[in-house]
């Protein structure tokens, strides 16, 4: 289980997060909305580790996420162009931090002739669904998705949440969806949220 206990951040003297608590459960799908700058991507990335949080504290089974090794909760951010290098393969993509996960390449439709390009050589669509290959492992158990379709068209957003959601489910790993569309987050979330003023609501 994933919690995290009165976490507070801010930039530049505002807060943005002001006593955030959440527990997901195991194969859960939370959905977390709110108004852009209102701090779910930085929450986000401090679920995941990425982000040390100025106050609280988050926890995985009881204990805090793991300092070394891999982690079991992973952030796929909006811009998948943005967070791989341009000059890397595919196959070094997959490969960066670990074996690829064969049973994630298969269910996200992840082709062997794509792992001879660049990341400019792929749709946008495409290289979302690279994105998301390279963090889904064996010990992947929480996947925060940011805004992962909201540069894609509405075929290709389809696409990539239909190959995803089957894998989420087969393999019991929790989601967190993280967007603006209200309708794609009741859709796919058991529960939805909105973060509103620095904390988060039922939506």
């Amino acid at each position: 289980m994933l919690s995290a206990e009165d976490i507070r951040h801010g930039f530049g003297g505002r807060d943005v997060l002001r006593g955030v608590s959440l527990r997901l459960a195991p194969g859960e799908v939370l959905g977390i909305g709110g108004a852009s700058g209102a701090g779910k991507s930085t929450l986000g990335r401090i679920l995941a580790g990425r982000t040390r949080p100025e106050g609280g504290r988050v926890r995985w089974q009881g204990s805090g996420l793991p300092d070394r090794g891999p982690c079991p909760v992973q952030h796929a951010p909006q811009s998948p162009d943005a967070a791989t290098d341009p000059r890397w393969t595919v196959a070094k993509i997959l490969a960066n931090g670990g074996p690829p996960d064969a049973g994630a390449l298969a269910a996200l439709g992840i082709r062997p002739d794509w792992h001879r390009r660049l990341p400019g050589e792929l749709s946008g669509g495409e290289l979302a669904r690279v994105s998301l290959a390279r963090m889904i492992r064996p010990e992947t158990r929480v996947l925060i998705c940011d805004e992962i379709t909201a540069q894609l068209d509405a075929l290709a957003a389809r696409d990539l949440w239909q190959a995803l959601m089957p894998l989420a489910r087969a393999r019991g790993l929790a989601l967190i969806v993280i967007s603006h569309d209200a309708g794609l987050r009741r859709a796919l979330a058991a529960r939805d949220t909105v973060l509103t003023d620095g904390r988060l609501c039922p939506a």
